[in-house]
C-alpha cells in the first residue's frame, strides 16, 4: 500500500491529491490512506498535507528504499518487484542476510540492500568498509538451473554489469576491472564483488552474488590503511555526490539483461564484454592463492572464467581463484 501510495504522490507532484481520492483509487479507507501516509513520514518522506487540497510529496530520503531503486525498469527477474527487496538501516553483512533468507525459501531475484553493514566482507576473508548512507551494499539470489561448477562466471556477470552501470552514471569514468572482480579506477578499487554459493555435490541450491561500491565516500570514510588503495565515485567526480538511488536502480537494471542474456546464450558475451573492459589481460601479473604463488603473463580467460597465466618456458597454468598482482611496467 505504501508503494502504491507513493507512486500516486509522484504522479501528482508538485501538486496534491487528496486523501478521499487516493482512497478511491486504491479501494481502501481514507484512515488507511492516512495511516500509511504517516509511516512514509516516519520513513523520511516529507510530504505536506491540507485540510482543503490532500497531500503532496516535497522531499525524497537519500536511502535505498526499495520504492526508490526498483520498478523504474521492466525487470524479468533481479529488482522486478519491490516486495522481494529487504532494505536495513544496519546489518552485519547483506551476503548472510540474504542467505538466511535463502535457507528459508526465498525466492530467485530476492534482493537485501543496506545502509551500512558493521561486518561488510570481501574476498579471501577481508573486511569491507561499509560506512552508513555512503555507499551501495547489496547482495542477489539467484537460483540458476546449473551445477556448482558452472558458477564462477557469475562474478564476471557482475562486475560486467558494475562497470556498464558506472557508465551510464559518469559516462567519462576510466574505470576497469582487474581479475576476477575487482572494479578500479586509477589503480585503486572502487566496487568488489563476492559471490556465495550453498551447493552439494552436483546440486546446486542458490547463488549469492554480494556487491559493494564506494559511491559517496570521503577520503576520510576510508580507514587509514585503505586510503591509498581504495576510492569513491564522489572522489573520482570532482567532489560531487553521486545519486545512490540511481545508481542502484542502473546497477539492478543491468544485472536483470545479463542474467537474462546469460540464461537464453550462455557465457560468451559476458566473457567477451569483460575481456573488453579488463586490465589484467596482456599484463604481467603475480598470482597467489593457497597453492603458492606463480608469475607470469596474464594471457587469456577461460570459458568457466578461469584465467591463463602464462609462466617461464611458456608453462600454461589455468586459476579459478587467486589474489591477482599486476606488476608495474618500467613506465609505470
Amino acid at each position: 500500500m505504501r508503494h502504491k501510495i507513493l507512486e500516486l504522490l509522484r504522479q501528482k507532484r508538485p501538486s496534491y491529491i487528496s486523501g478521499e481520492e487516493m482512497a478511491n483509487l486504491l479501494a481502501v479507507s481514507r484512515t488507511s490512506v492516512w495511516k500509511n501516509i504517516q509511516s512514509l513520514q516516519l520513513a523520511g518522506y516529507e510530504i505536506e498535507g491540507s485540510t482543503r487540497l490532500g497531500y503532496r510529496l516535497l522531499n525524497i530520503p537519500d536511502f535505498l528504499y526499495p520504492a526508490e531503486i526498483a520498478g523504474n525498469f521492466h525487470a524479468k527477474r533481479v529488482g522486478s518487484n519491490p516486495e522481494l527487496i529487504h532494505h536495513y538501516h544496519q546489518v552485519e553483512s547483506t551476503n548472510t542476510t540474504l542467505k538466511n533468507l535463502a535457507d528459508k525459501d526465498a525466492p530467485e531475484g530476492t534482493i537485501v540492500v543496506a545502509e551500512e553493514q558493521t561486518v561488510g566482507r570481501g574476498r579471501q576473508g577481508r573486511s569491507w568498509s561499509s560506512p552508513f548512507g555512503t555507499g551501495i551494499w547489496l547482495s542477489i539470489l539467484l537460483r540458476p538451473p546449473l551445477s556448482p561448477q558452472e558458477t564462477p562466471v557469475f562474478t564476471l556477470l557482475a562486475a560486467t554489469a558494475a562497470v556498464r552501470s558506472l557508465k551510464r552514471i559518469l559516462p567519462d569514468l576510466q574505470v576497469g576491472i582487474k581479475w576476477p572482480n575487482d572494479l578500479l579506477i586509477n589503480n585503486r578499487k572502487v566496487c568488489g564483488i563476492l559471490t556465495e554459493l550453498k551447493a552439494e555435490a552436483e546440486i546446486l541450491h542458490y547463488l549469492v552474488l554480494g556487491i559493494g561500491i564506494n559511491v559517496n565516500l570521503r577520503e576520510k570514510d576510508f580507514p587509514p590503511n585503505l586510503r591509498k588503495i581504495a576510492t569513491s565515485l564522489y572522489l573520482e567526480n570532482g567532489g560531487n555526490n553521486v545519486s545512490r538511488q540511481k545508481l542502484t536502480s542502473v546497477l539492478l537494471h543491468e544485472l536483470d539483461n545479463s542474467y537474462a542474456d546469460f540464461l537464453s546464450c550462455g557465457p560468451r558475451s559476458i566473457l567477451a564484454e569483460w575481456k573488453k573492459e579488463n586490465i589484467t589481460l596482456g599484463k604481467n601479473v603475480v598470482i597467489k592463492n593457497m597453492r603458492g604463488t606463480f608469475e607470469g603473463k596474464a594471457v587469456d580467460l577461460n570459458e568457466d572464467g578461469s584465467l591463463i597465466v602464462e609462466g617461464e618456458k611458456g608453462i600454461r597454468k589455468h586459476f579459478h581463484a587467486g589474489e591477482v598482482t599486476i606488476v608495474p611496467t618500467n613506465g609505470g
